[in-house]
Protein backbone atom coordinates (compact mmCIF):
# COMPACT_ATOMS: atom_id res chain seq x y z
CA UNK A 1 0.00 0.00 0.00
CA UNK A 2 3.04 2.45 0.85
CA UNK A 3 3.87 1.69 -2.50
CA UNK A 4 0.53 2.82 -4.09
CA UNK A 5 0.33 6.25 -2.08
CA UNK A 6 4.21 7.04 -3.50
CA UNK A 7 2.53 6.17 -6.94
CA UNK A 8 -0.56 8.12 -6.83
CA UNK A 9 1.84 10.99 -5.25
CA UNK A 10 3.59 11.09 -8.29
CA UNK A 11 1.07 10.77 -10.66
CA UNK A 12 -0.50 13.61 -9.04
CA UNK A 13 1.89 15.80 -8.35
CA UNK A 14 2.78 15.76 -12.36
CA UNK A 15 -0.44 16.51 -13.41
CA UNK A 16 -0.83 19.10 -10.98
CA UNK A 17 2.66 20.77 -11.52
CA UNK A 18 1.39 21.10 -15.31
CA UNK A 19 -1.65 22.84 -15.03
CA UNK A 20 -1.60 26.65 -14.82
CA UNK A 21 -5.18 27.81 -14.59
CA UNK A 22 -8.58 26.37 -13.87
CA UNK A 23 -9.13 25.70 -17.73
CA UNK A 24 -6.20 23.48 -17.56
CA UNK A 25 -7.52 21.85 -14.02
CA UNK A 26 -10.98 21.40 -15.46
CA UNK A 27 -9.72 19.38 -18.56
CA UNK A 28 -7.12 17.32 -16.50
CA UNK A 29 -9.94 16.49 -13.75
CA UNK A 30 -12.60 15.83 -16.42
CA UNK A 31 -10.85 13.28 -18.45
CA UNK A 32 -9.33 11.62 -15.36
CA UNK A 33 -13.74 11.25 -14.78
CA UNK A 34 -13.92 10.31 -18.09
CA UNK A 35 -11.45 7.84 -18.59
CA UNK A 36 -12.35 6.21 -14.72
CA UNK A 37 -15.62 6.00 -16.01
CA UNK A 38 -15.29 3.99 -19.13
CA UNK A 39 -12.76 1.84 -17.10
CA UNK A 40 -15.34 0.97 -14.55
CA UNK A 41 -18.56 0.57 -17.13
CA UNK A 42 -16.94 -0.79 -20.20
CA UNK A 43 -16.21 -3.75 -20.43
CA UNK A 44 -14.24 -4.04 -23.63
CA UNK A 45 -12.18 -1.51 -22.35
CA UNK A 46 -11.64 -2.43 -18.83
CA UNK A 47 -10.85 -6.19 -20.23
CA UNK A 48 -8.47 -4.39 -22.78
CA UNK A 49 -6.58 -2.76 -20.43
CA UNK A 50 -6.65 -5.41 -17.65
CA UNK A 51 -5.16 -8.31 -20.52
CA UNK A 52 -1.71 -10.13 -19.84
CA UNK A 53 -2.06 -11.37 -23.31
CA UNK A 54 -2.05 -7.62 -25.35
CA UNK A 55 1.30 -6.32 -25.12
CA UNK A 56 2.10 -2.75 -22.86
CA UNK A 57 3.43 -0.49 -26.11
CA UNK A 58 0.15 -1.88 -28.00
CA UNK A 59 -2.14 -0.52 -25.50
CA UNK A 60 -0.63 2.70 -24.63
CA UNK A 61 -0.48 3.24 -28.45
CA UNK A 62 -4.24 2.70 -28.73
CA UNK A 63 -5.05 4.65 -26.24
CA UNK A 64 -2.66 7.54 -27.63
CA UNK A 65 -4.78 7.31 -30.68
CA UNK A 66 -7.83 7.15 -28.97
CA UNK A 67 -7.62 9.89 -26.75
CA UNK A 68 -4.59 12.29 -28.07
CA UNK A 69 -7.56 14.53 -29.93
CA UNK A 70 -9.77 15.06 -27.11
CA UNK A 71 -8.00 14.83 -23.96
CA UNK A 72 -5.53 17.32 -22.38
CA UNK A 73 -2.21 16.58 -23.22
CA UNK A 74 -0.19 16.44 -20.07
CA UNK A 75 -2.91 13.60 -19.10
CA UNK A 76 -2.31 11.52 -22.39
CA UNK A 77 1.62 11.26 -20.98
CA UNK A 78 0.75 10.57 -17.30
CA UNK A 79 -1.94 8.45 -18.51
CA UNK A 80 0.48 6.26 -21.10
CA UNK A 81 3.10 6.24 -17.78
CA UNK A 82 -0.02 4.98 -15.84
CA UNK A 83 -0.87 2.13 -18.72
CA UNK A 84 2.38 0.91 -18.67
CA UNK A 85 2.62 0.62 -15.06
CA UNK A 86 -0.44 -1.60 -15.07
CA UNK A 87 -1.85 1.37 -12.27
CA UNK A 88 -4.87 1.40 -14.09
CA UNK A 89 -6.57 1.03 -10.52
CA UNK A 90 -5.12 4.05 -9.10
CA UNK A 91 -7.10 6.34 -11.45
CA UNK A 92 -9.65 7.18 -8.87
CA UNK A 93 -7.02 7.05 -6.18
CA UNK A 94 -4.95 9.93 -8.43
CA UNK A 95 -7.95 12.01 -9.48
CA UNK A 96 -9.08 12.57 -5.87
CA UNK A 97 -5.23 13.56 -4.90
CA UNK A 98 -4.91 15.96 -7.65
CA UNK A 99 -8.18 17.70 -6.95
CA UNK A 100 -6.73 18.15 -3.28
CA UNK A 101 -3.43 19.12 -4.64
CA UNK A 102 -4.81 21.59 -7.63
CA UNK A 103 -7.84 23.16 -4.98
CA UNK A 104 -4.35 24.71 -3.09
CA UNK A 105 -2.35 25.61 -6.10
CA UNK A 106 -5.31 27.42 -8.09
CA UNK A 107 -7.55 28.48 -5.07
CA UNK A 108 -10.82 26.64 -6.57
CA UNK A 109 -13.87 25.74 -4.09
CA UNK A 110 -16.42 23.09 -5.46
CA UNK A 111 -19.87 24.23 -4.83
CA UNK A 112 -23.49 21.93 -5.30
CA UNK A 113 -26.21 24.01 -5.40
CA UNK A 114 -29.54 22.10 -4.98
CA UNK A 115 -32.90 23.57 -5.64
CA UNK A 116 -36.54 22.64 -6.08
CA UNK A 117 -36.96 23.06 -10.04
CA UNK A 118 -34.38 23.64 -12.78
CA UNK A 119 -32.86 27.00 -12.69
CA UNK A 120 -32.08 28.56 -16.21
CA UNK A 121 -28.71 28.91 -17.06
CA UNK A 122 -28.41 32.73 -17.60
CA UNK A 123 -29.52 32.16 -13.29
CA UNK A 124 -26.83 29.47 -12.81
CA UNK A 125 -24.44 31.94 -14.49
CA UNK A 126 -25.78 34.86 -11.78
CA UNK A 127 -25.14 32.30 -9.10
CA UNK A 128 -21.81 30.83 -10.15
CA UNK A 129 -20.57 34.49 -10.69
CA UNK A 130 -22.14 36.21 -7.61
CA UNK A 131 -20.69 32.72 -5.38
CA UNK A 132 -17.18 33.28 -7.26
CA UNK A 133 -16.97 36.90 -6.11
CA UNK A 134 -18.09 36.00 -2.29
CA UNK A 135 -15.81 33.70 -1.70
CA UNK A 136 -12.87 34.98 -3.57
CA UNK A 137 -12.35 31.77 -5.07
CA UNK A 138 -12.56 30.45 -8.61
CA UNK A 139 -15.26 27.27 -8.57
CA UNK A 140 -16.41 24.24 -10.19
CA UNK A 141 -19.90 24.21 -9.40
CA UNK A 142 -22.79 21.53 -10.06
CA UNK A 143 -26.81 22.19 -10.59
CA UNK A 144 -29.04 19.56 -9.44
CA UNK A 145 -32.29 20.20 -8.73
CA UNK A 146 -34.95 18.16 -5.56
CA UNK A 147 -38.04 18.09 -5.70
CA UNK A 148 -38.26 17.67 -2.40
CA UNK A 149 -37.53 20.87 -1.30
CA UNK A 150 -40.25 23.52 -0.85
CA UNK A 151 -38.34 26.62 -2.17
CA UNK A 152 -34.98 28.35 -1.93
CA UNK A 153 -31.68 26.71 -2.03
CA UNK A 154 -29.04 24.54 -0.62
CA UNK A 155 -25.39 25.65 -1.29
CA UNK A 156 -22.21 23.69 -0.53
CA UNK A 157 -19.61 25.45 -0.62
CA UNK A 158 -16.91 22.65 -0.03
CA UNK A 159 -17.33 21.26 3.57
CA UNK A 160 -20.14 24.13 4.62
CA UNK A 161 -23.54 23.86 3.77
CA UNK A 162 -25.71 26.94 3.59
CA UNK A 163 -29.35 26.14 3.58
CA UNK A 164 -31.77 28.73 2.56
CA UNK A 165 -34.69 26.17 1.45
CA UNK A 166 -38.20 27.20 2.70
CA UNK A 167 -38.70 23.74 3.59
CA UNK A 168 -35.47 24.51 6.31
CA UNK A 169 -36.88 27.92 7.68
CA UNK A 170 -40.43 25.82 8.20
CA UNK A 171 -38.47 22.73 10.26
CA UNK A 172 -36.88 25.39 11.83
CA UNK A 173 -40.03 27.56 12.96
CA UNK A 174 -41.61 24.54 14.14
CA UNK A 175 -39.34 23.81 16.39
CA UNK A 176 -38.94 26.49 18.07
CA UNK A 177 -42.54 26.73 18.81
CA UNK A 178 -42.17 23.46 19.84
CA UNK A 179 -40.32 25.02 22.92
CA UNK A 180 -42.47 28.09 23.55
Amino acid sequence: MKQNLKKINIYSNLLNDAIESFEDFNSVSTGLEEFSFALKTDLDINTFFKSKTIDVEQKVNLFSNAVSNSMNEILVEVLKVVIENDDLNLIPHIANNFVLLSKEKLNISFVHVTSSSEISSSNKDDIKHSLSELINKQIKINFETDSSLIGGLKIKVDDKLYDSSLQTKLENAKSKLVGV
